[in-house]
């Protein structure tokens, strides 16, 4: 398995503004010299079905609260109850700079000085994405919610997943800061999985149609760390049913034992940081697709054709057969920020019995000892 990461970062400056209440009206002084200014930045960037990097990062519009360090009170975003804010403040990049959805929403430093902490989320909200995505900040806890779903499984949607990322800049204020932007970097809260292809030997021949994934956490709660996402930030839902569809590279993509991109890689699975249970199944102990289900284990549901020189071993020439195949993502599971590229290495695989595809031919060899032909008598030659 092979971890590979993308840094991208793009420094963009904006200026950010919001008044919450009519107290803090009281303390800020609303002159240019005294507006909060920003810099995103985009940290690790290669989790999202278009990843994002230096180039694209200004397509992406973000929502920004903040609280004041002190006692946590709300200083920018919408708010429905005390110390929480469920709506920042959307920024959007106007041609050339970040600047406001809202010109009204403009903030400023407060004038009697107080750090400010604040807190960015990207993408900001959108419609279509309000069944899966949510945020909550509060004093006590700030939290992203992400449910991921199987965008490529249905040629009618007309959605994608998110790479959802978060920033935070504590303990800012006017001193500190002065006229220069509050640098934001961003860090991504979600996985990306692809695949490559092969086989076990050159005179084998894999012709792959289509590849699923089963059994998997969907969603969960990240609550944002003091230090690098990991893991271990995520409070899981529980393994969902349903699998998710992987966009290949072609209609079908075929090889022999050259390793080939199997999945689109511009196009990956977006996953949920966590570590997979494999599917049981083994060579003379068979659990079936059926109880991996039940017990939630993870596997590939692969439809492929498996020719061996002229000859089909899985398959036909008219016809895909779908294979099944034992998957985990080791020890350390998937990681918030990191992209996983998986090679499958043809040569056979499990039916839904649990049973395997292919039994290898093998042989055994012995000889018998050499005998004398004409039995202990020598044959005489004349010449």
């Amino acid at each position: 398995m092979k971890i590979g990461k993308i840094l991208a970062m793009a420094a963009v400056a904006t200026v950010f503004a919001s008044c919450s209440n009519e107290e803090e009206l009281a303390n800020v002084g609303k002159s240019e010299s005294n507006a909060i200014r920003f810099a995103g930045i985009s940290g690790l960037s290669d989790t999202r079905a278009t990843p994002i990097n230096t180039a694209n990062l200004t397509t992406t519009n973000f929502e920004v609260m903040a609280f004041m360090s002190a006692d946590n009170a709300l200083f920018m975003g919408g708010k429905h109850e005390l110390g929480h804010s469920d709506q920042g403040v959307k920024i959007v990049y106007n041609t050339s700079a970040w600047d406001y959805a809202d010109k009204d929403q403009q903030a400023y430093w407060p004038t009697e000085g107080g750090d400010v902490d604040f807190y960015a989320v990207s993408p900001a909200m959108m419609n279509d994405l309000i069944p899966y995505f949510g945020y909550d900040m509060t004093s006590a806890a700030k939290t992203i919610t992400y449910t991921t779903f199987d965008e490529y499984g249905s040629s009618s949607s007309t959605i994608a997943n998110q790479d959802v990322m978060y920033a935070v800049a504590k303990g800012r204020n006017k001193t500190n800061n002065g006229t220069t932007p509050v640098q934001m970097k961003f860090k991504h809260i979600l996985s990306q999985v692809v695949f490559k292809a092969k086989t076990t030997s050159s005179i084998l021949e894999v012709d792959v149609e289509n590849v699923k994934i089963h059994n998997f956490v969907h969603g969960g709660t990240f609550t944002l760390p003091e230090g690098e996402p990991a893991m271990s930030d995520w409070t899981l839902s529980p393994v969902a049913a349903g699998a998710y569809t992987v966009k290949l590279n072609a209609a079908n993509v075929k090889t022999k034992n050259a390793v080939v991109e199997l999945s689109d890689m511009n196009s990956p699975l977006i996953m949920i940081p966590q570590k997979l249970t494999k599917w049981s199944t083994s060579t003379g102990a068979a659990v079936s697709k059926f109880d991996a289900d039940k017990a939630k284990e993870c596997y590939l549901e692969i439809s492929m054709k498996l020719k061996q020189n002229d000859s089909y071993l899985i398959g036909s020439a008219a016809k895909y057969k779908t294979v099944y195949v034992p998957f985990d993502n080791g020890e350390d599971g998937w990681q918030p920020g990191k992209r996983y590229i998986y090679t499958l290495i043809f040569g056979g695989g499990y039916d839904d019995q649990g049973e395997p595809m292919l039994s290898p031919i093998t042989f055994d060899a012995a000889t018998t000892n050499w005998v004398d032909a004409n039995a202990g008598a020598d044959v005489n030659v004349n010449f």
